[in-house]
């Protein structure tokens, strides 16, 4: 019979895995988008009120609840495996743990009160858990390793508790004193083994789950510190700290600094309404977007001004590149229906080493709106020379934009 310090030190990993899913419990509280988290927690709490169960029944009353007791913590692997596959967003194969479920604890049934077996039992238990904690690895593994060591040293710890889980009884048996005799004794080197085992694990798994929580919040608040809310491209001073690291790489020359404003953006307000301004400046990121390299940068510099650094290019790959998005903007037909092309008047200045920077800034905004006055819709490249032209004159007197003004 248990003393109440018995009870105490048997409680022990049960009080601490609760602790431990409480810790992840506040985690998922501050960031609800990570579910991952909130599956872990609910694996810990089944996990801890499996163990009480086994740990403080008898064995002659335990075989009485040993699908109940089982079926906890089964349920306890398949939120493991749930927490895992949502990390890692692979299917969590439902049905599949169902019927693993069922025959696992069919099993664990036969050998505990009918064949009366338990090392059998204990096998049945170790390959069940560790096939529900298995199911969601194929499909991680088929999308292949990533880079970052504490995903991967997570898969790697996850791997290993599995497959500890399905070889402890063998092990148990091998190396132990008295094998897997008592292995049913709440003081036994099984049970022990075991509830070390899946302490350890558990406290493994929060500090690599935390840390990769702190880790993609830290990289989520860079992102949109970076990033321009509306269009989801670099801002500006996000391009300033790019195009700066870009122009330290010399194999990236020559480089072509891009500047871009939409025409007549301040009317597409007035005429059609603000949300119609913002899908324009989504469109115009979007296609700037299409229309550039992965080395190549494309930010927002505020209101309908943007800024791109080509490179790898020249000027004239460059002003290439500026009516290709011109282009593709002005035969959309559906952004401003009834009214006239959607157009972008471009200043193009080149990059020839890291402290030209600003000056091109400079140049290419001053390009640009050269380009702006000597009409719009169109491109202005630096060496060239254009005249200056009012942009006002350009556009017909019989035009909407025309009897707005």
């Amino acid at each position: 019979m248990h003393t109440s310090n018995d009870h105490i030190f048997v409680l022990m990993p049960s009080l601490s895995l609760l602790f431990l899913a409480g810790l992840l419990g506040v985690c998922w509280a501050t960031q609800p988008k990570q579910r991952f988290l909130l599956w872990l927690c609910a694996a810990f709490l089944l996990t801890a009120m499996s163990i009480s169960i086994r740990s403080v029944l008898k064995f002659e009353v335990l075989n009485h609840y040993v699908v109940l007791v089982n079926a906890l913590f089964l349920a306890g692997a398949w939120c493991f495996s749930k927490s895992f596959s949502e990390r890692r967003r692979v299917p969590t194969y439902p049905l599949a743990a169902l019927a693993l479920c069922a025959a696992t604890l069919a099993s664990l049934y036969y050998f505990a009160n009918v064949a009366q077996n338990p090392v059998g039992r204990l096998h049945t238990f170790g390959i069940g858990v560790a096939l529900m904690l298995l199911l969601p690895v194929p499909a991680v593994l088929k999308r292949g390793l990533t880079n970052d060591w504490l995903d991967r040293t997570l898969l790697w710890s996850y791997l290993f508790y599995a497959v500890f889980t399905m070889l402890r009884p063998t092990l148990v048996a091998t190396f132990a004193h008295n094998g897997l005799g008592d292995a049913m004794d709440a003081n036994s080197t099984y049970w022990l083994t075991t509830l070390m085992s899946i302490l350890l694990f558990a406290l493994l798994f929060t500090v690599l789950v935390c840390a990769v929580t702190i880790r993609d919040t830290v990289r989520q608040l860079r992102t949109e510190r970076d990033l321009d809310a509306l269009t989801q491209i670099l801002n500006r001073r996000a391009f300033r700290e790019a195009a700066q690291h870009r122009l330290t790489d010399p194999r990236l020359y020559p480089m072509a600094l891009l500047a871009s404003d939409i025409d007549h953006f301040k009317r597409i307000n007035d005429n059609w309404g603000h949300d119609k301004g913002d899908e324009v400046l989504r469109l115009v990121a979007a296609a700037m977007q299409h229309n550039v390299r992965s080395n190549d940068l494309v930010a927002r510099f505020g209101g309908e001004e943007f800024m791109v650094l080509l490179t790898k290019i020249d000027l004239q790959g460059a002003e290439q590149v500026a009516k290709r998005i011109g282009l593709e903007l002005r035969n959309d037909q559906e952004v401003l229906p009834n009214g006239p092309a959607l157009t972008l008047s471009f200043g193009i200045t080149s990059i020839s080493n890291a402290e030209q920077l600003e000056g091109a800034l400079r140049q290419a905004d001053q390009l640009l709106y050269s380009a702006k006055n000597a009409g719009r819709d169109r491109v202005h490249v630096e060496g060239r020379t254009y005249p200056d032209i009012s942009f006002e004159h350009t556009i017909p007197a019989d035009h909407p934009m025309a009897l707005s003004m």
